[in-house]
């Protein structure tokens, strides 16, 4: 708890006994069942770690910071502007957003996605059966990252933009829709295509819309 409330935020915003309250349902009935015991304990502390990397996460970092291996954990969604998320409802609607994409991600395989950077900055992006590679960059700490797309290496399949933030071992990182989506049918022959082009219905349903993905960082 201590790491929690070292965390520099408001304290209006968020009581940590209310997450525990939460996680218990709210009961005071004590158990004498040691597995019920761990198991409780164990759903407490994965919150909080969860809670901890969320609250930690920001844009504020280098393409160094992301190097080694990153795998997904779910979808992900962000909008260029604040009046972008305002239109379609705030937060809560940009999470059901994410709801609405990931039975597509499954289908499409993009639900087995990892991302590897590498110390000279070159990457490797595995999208299930899809494998993208490139070199990606960022002027500065704070601005965006651009990802640069290559077929076998050599030729250039188009420059995506991306938004991301991080902690120290969870990532969110979401690219422009408009130009993914682009670079994403040109390569469709090794995706379904049906579900390909029912994803990119519902993203051209949101204006200033990035889609991507939350990961965690791999061991090694």
């Amino acid at each position: 708890m201590a790491l929690v409330v070292a965390i520099s935020f408001e304290a209006s915003a968020f009581d940590p006994k209310d997450l525990l309250n939460g996680l218990k349902g709210g009961s005071t009935t004590e158990t004498t069942d040691d597995n019920s015991s761990d198991d409780k304990a164990s759903g407490i502390l994965g919150a909080l770690g969860s809670f901890v990397n969320n609250v930690t996460a920001n844009s504020k970092f280098t393409v160094d910071d992301l190097v080694g291996t990153w795998e997904y954990t779910s979808p992900a969604v962000s909008f260029k502007s604040e009046n972008a998320l305002k239109n379609i409802g705030g937060a809560g609607a940009a999470t059901a957003v994410e709801s609405k994409l990931e039975p597509y991600y499954t289908k499409l395989g993009f639900n087995k996605t990892t991302l590897t950077v590498a110390a000279d900055h070159t990457f490797t992006l595995k999208m299930g059966v899809l494998t993208l590679k490139g070199t990606v960059e960022k002027e500065s700490a704070e601005s965006e990252l651009y990802f640069n797309f290559s077929a076998f290496g050599k030729i250039s399949l188009g420059k995506v933009a991306a938004y991301a933030t991080k902690s120290a071992s969870t990532l969110n990182l979401t690219f422009d829709a408009t130009k993914m989506v682009q670079l994403l049918t040109k390569v469709s022959s090794v995706l379904n295509s049906t579900a390909l082009n029912t994803l990119t219905s519902l993203l051209n349903s949101y204006d200033g819309i990035y889609m991507g993905f939350k990961m965690k960082l791999q061991k090694a």
